[in-house]
């Protein structure tokens, strides 16, 4: 990780805004670098859970393969939709970053319960 910084002053103070790059990359790219694998990961994770889902026919695995889909797949690719789609604040991509974490949580817990 390299760190450059370039002085500027600003009412008299040294000021040194710094700019972060990890393997010649931005900030921006890195994140999402890293957000595009874990998106990856979880599709792997999921389809392999949905696997097992249709093989033996277990609910229980359909439920965590949803369940890890919310909380890797969906919101890495809604949150970059939204973003650039539309002009919404960055708080409302939080929200629903956090709906999808908290909707695969829940199916996640669900899959604990044996119903078939």
């Amino acid at each position: 990780m390299t760190i450059a910084a370039t002085g500027a002053l600003a009412d008299g103070v040294a000021v040194a805004p710094l700019e972060t790059t990890v393997l010649g990359l931005d900030e921006s790219t890195t994140i999402f670098f890293v957000g595009m694998a874990s998106a990856v990961l979880g599709t792997v994770v999921s389809w392999t859970a949905y696997r097992g889902y249709a093989r033996n026919d277990s609910r229980p695995m359909l439920f965590l393969s949803i369940g890890v889909a919310f909380l890797t797949v969906v919101p890495f690719v809604l949150s970059h939709t939204i973003a650039r789609v539309t002009d919404a604040t960055d708080a409302t991509v939080l929200l629903v970053v956090t709906a999808c974490h908290l909707l695969g949580l829940v199916a996640i817990v669900r899959s604990f319960r044996r119903s078939d």
